[in-house]
């Protein structure tokens, strides 16, 4: 008896919204076409009687939200009640009293339908169907005047509808699978949404502690440091190397698998959030460097996996494309090859690179031809009773917005090979681009001073090369040993790029000695490390030793300048690890039910002084803002059991005491405007979206403090509309706010990603008018939106207040009615690119003077 009554709540719950419309629509029809075909367009016989009782019947399926819930199981029942009368019943009967007219017959296959339509079971909807005939006949019948004759013609149209009710059943029948279909997908999308989501928070948490233990490690001990010991000692301590690589290695495969699987999180949520690919985020990679870099990266099980994969280059090319987003794909085809080539011990995987395609192909088991077609579709699997059935569904997303395809043919038994195909870059494109990547470089290189360490000439004359071509000064050691001798003797380095594997004196262990002489003003140099090695456990080595990156050796001469720029830009990571007063005294709120989130936002705003408040979800924060404490902002994740962002903020803004306006700076994972609006309009004063870097946490906190001071962003008094016809006049000194650029400055945050803020504010610009230009206010809104957040995070005063001015009328669904407003923002998004292009340039070089 159970499973009836819950597959009747399912049906009922799943036909509430055909109930409501169905019954409205019989509310309305029935009394029109009374009118029409009485008035407007007559015919032989209508019955008012019957049209408002059919009607009048549908009232109750209108209002079926209200019905008391003792009386719910009988509103299934009623449903399919009203259907047979108001349709089949009420049709038949008008149909036989007019002489079963053309126009009739037509409203009977119609009717036929639409009850098709409204039920999607082929055995009920024939039932209600031949309930609602045979009883409608046999009341017309019944109350004719006069017998009812039914002439060959008839007879012909008649002998159609067993028909048309055989096709209506298929119909039915089609759209029951069709809607079992989507609702199970719908259940898998959130089912694997929901997982991933919960999945995240105790990767995240283990990933923290494995970092901790990292820590904790002793430091590497370099294979050629001298050894003054005697043969127990050499041999106690070669135990203990062992030991500690042991545990580097263990340490490293645990961070690595951490890592794939927040990877195949992030891909999972993309998915079923059906994420779009931002265009804006393609790049140019050489397709044999990329796919390489996956391999390195992909956490195998152990050596005789990776043993099973090879990787074969016949012709190199240029692509365009999101490099996470390819990782993602690469990795998703290996891990799906590994699986079905696991029982398979002779089986292969090969990688090859030709013609603008990187083909995966395995010598495993294959897959049958039924399933190659299906592949693709979300939740289809072949084989993995365990996966999902997203990962395809991405690869296929992935290359549609990279302007590709991916394909896939397979012979049982054979092979299973899928083909990435690539559309051509024109050589044109990417001399282009390597152009406006050395003239970007330029400036952040000219007359720097880099060693380069490394016993292959090869590789040090290909450094040299690329590195002078951007202006630096560049010098050379063949060892270890003379790269310290350099850094001893010669004036200081800026950056020095060190091969790992060296006779004389390996890259760690030169680069523990450069950190350990703190007593020598160059310990705090910046080191890459430039490895062919593969692998995590050189990762976790570089780190341990002081190195603050890892180049690899095959990758292009354009990669190897936008990676030691993203490092000089960057800065150096013991500098930065340096605490600030910027937010001293300040109280912080981080409210986030995942712990990694909050141990991370901590650790950077308690290095920037700031005293941080912890809470897990809305209650906590209320409860803490009810407390004695002070609190003088809130950095808050939207999603939190219990009570979420949302709700809190609606609760602390109907406060009536100091808190009613305290800064709220909205953490989100979802980055649509609808989410944006959302959490504007409730109250909040920014929002983020996750993950969110430490640079723009402290850029919109700073803000927000500079807003109360008064100091960075004018009241909204001052923001006055635009006079007709006029472009109010902006001073030089208006158009900067320099205290948020030295605040910027002091915590070394004018890096790569202020250069990409000013990028960004051009970019956003040209989309303003193209959006503006094709009359479209929602993309208009986007741009905007983004264009207000990243000018106030990057100091453009003067674009950010007008910005703000006209952004309000914008959220409310409406054009700005300010006079020429995209014109001035065109005017002052050129002058504040400039002028804070110019301030990068003077502020780098007044700091290099300084160094020197």
């Amino acid at each position: 008896m159970l499973m009836p009554r819950e597959s009747m709540r399912d049906v009922l719950e799943r036909s509430r919204f055909a109930i409501r419309w169905g019954g409205a629509l019989g509310l309305l029809c029935h009394p029109i076409y009374y009118v029409v075909w009485t008035y407007v367009l007559p015919q032989p016989y209508d019955n008012l009687a019957l049209r408002l009782s059919a009607a009048l019947v549908c009232i109750p399926l209108i209002f079926q939200a209200r019905w008391p819930k003792r009386f719910n199981h009988y509103l299934l029942i009623y449903w399919h009640c009203c259907l047979i009368y108001v349709l089949p019943f009420v049709c038949t009967f008008l149909a036989i009293r007019n002489s079963f007219s053309t126009m009739w017959m037509m409203t009977e296959v119609m009717m036929i339908f639409i009850m098709a339509l409204c039920i999607d079971n082929p055995l009920l909807l024939m039932g209600c169907i031949g309930i609602g005939v045979f009883s409608g006949a046999l009341a017309a019948v019944i109350s004719s005047p006069v017998p009812i004759v039914v002439t060959a013609a008839d007879q012909s149209n008649l002998a159609l509808l067993p028909v048309v009710v055989l096709c209506s059943m298929a119909f039915s029948h089609a759209i029951s699978k069709g809607r079992i279909f989507v609702e199970k997908n719908r259940a898998l999308q959130a089912l694997a949404g929901s997982i991933a989501h919960e999945m995240r928070n105790p990767l995240s948490q283990l990933r923290y502690v494995l970092d901790r233990v990292e820590e904790a490690l002793p430091a590497t001990m370099g294979a050629n440091r001298p050894l003054a010991l005697t043969h127990d000692k050499h041999h106690d301590r070669h135990d203990r190397n062992e030991s500690a690589a042991g545990l580097y290695r263990h340490l490293a495969q645990g961070q690595l698998s951490i890592e794939r699987g927040l990877r195949i999180i992030a891909m999972t949520l993309d998915e079923v959030s059906a994420k779009p690919i931002r265009p804006d985020y393609l790049t140019y990679l050489s397709a044999t460097g990329t796919t390489r870099k996956a391999l390195e990266e992909y956490g195998f099980g152990d050596e005789k996996e990776r043993g099973k994969v090879r990787l074969v280059v016949r012709e190199d090319f240029t692509f365009k494309v999101d490099e996470t987003v390819y990782l993602f794909t690469l990795f998703n085809l290996i891990k799906n090859a590994l699986h079905h080539i696991a029982t398979h011990p002779a089986a292969t995987l090969t990688l090859t690179i030709e013609q603008q395609s990187v083909m995966v192909r395995d010598t495993g088991p294959g897959i049958a031809p039924e399933m190659v077609s299906h592949l693709f579709e979300p939740f289809r699997t072949a084989g993995t009773s365990g996966g999902t059935g997203l990962g395809l569904a991405y690869c296929q997303r992935a290359m549609r917005a990279f302007g590709g395809s991916i394909s896939c043919r397979s012979e049982v038994g054979k092979f299973t090979e899928f083909t990435l195909r690539f559309p051509v870059v024109p050589k044109s494109e990417i001399v282009e681009h390597e152009q406006r990547i050395f003239e970007r470089a330029t400036p952040v290189f000219k007359d720097r001073r880099i060693l380069v360490v490394d016993d292959d000439a090869a590789q040090r004359a290909r450094a040299c090369r690329a590195l002078s071509k951007v202006g630096a000064h560049v010098s050379e050691a063949e060892n270890g040993a003379l790269a310290l001798t350099v850094l001893r003797e010669s004036a200081p380095y800026d950056l020095v790029l060190m091969d790992i594997n060296m006779p004389v004196l390996d890259g760690y262990t030169t680069a523990e000695r450069i950190r350990a002489g703190h007593d020598h003003p160059g310990w705090n140099v910046l080191i890459a490390a430039y490895t062919a090695e593969p692998g995590s456990v050189v990762r976790v080595l570089a780190r341990r030793a002081g190195m603050d990156g890892i180049i690899s050796k095959s990758c292009s001469v354009i990669e190897l300048i936008t990676t030691l720029q993203a490092l000089v830009e960057n800065g150096n990571r013991h500098h930065l690890s340096q605490k600030s007063d910027a937010f001293s005294g300040k109280s912080i709120l981080v409210a986030d039910d995942d712990t990694y989130s909050r141990l991370v936002a901590k650790a950077y705003l308690e290095r920037c002084g700031a005293s941080v408040v912890e809470a897990e979800h809305g209650q906590a924060v209320l409860a803490h803002l009810q407390a004695d404490g002070v609190i003088d902002a809130i950095v808050m994740d939207m999603n939190m059991p219990g009570m979420g962002g949302l709700e809190t903020t609606a609760s602390i803004r109907a406060r009536a005491d100091a808190y009613a306006t305290v800064p709220i700076i909205a953490l989100t994972s979802q980055s649509d405007i609808k989410a944006v609006q959302t959490c504007l309009a409730v109250g909040m004063n920014e929002v983020m979206i996750k993950p969110v870097q430490a640079g723009s946490l402290y850029a919109c906190l700073a803000r927000q403090f500079a807003q109360q001071r008064g100091s960075s962003v004018p009241a909204e008094a001052e923001l006055s509309p635009t006079p007709a016809g006029k472009l109010p006049i902006v001073t030089d000194s208006e158009l900067l706010d320099e205290k948020h650029l030295e605040e910027l400055a002091s915590l070394d945050l004018l890096d790569e990603s202020f250069l990409k803020g000013i990028e960004q504010i051009r970019q956003l610009v040209t989309r303003l008018a193209s959006s503006v230009a094709a009359g479209d206010l929602e993309s208009t809104h986007g741009a905007l939106h983004v264009l207000l957040g990243v000018s106030g995070n990057i100091g453009a005063r003067a674009l950010h207040q007008f910005a703000r001015q006209i952004y309000p009328r914008v959220v409310e669904g409406q054009w700005p009615v300010e006079a020429e407003w995209l014109a001035r923002i065109g005017i002052l998004s050129e002058r504040s690119t400039d002028a804070l292009q110019t301030y990068f340039v003077t502020a780098r070089a007044s700091h290099e003077q300084r160094d020197f």
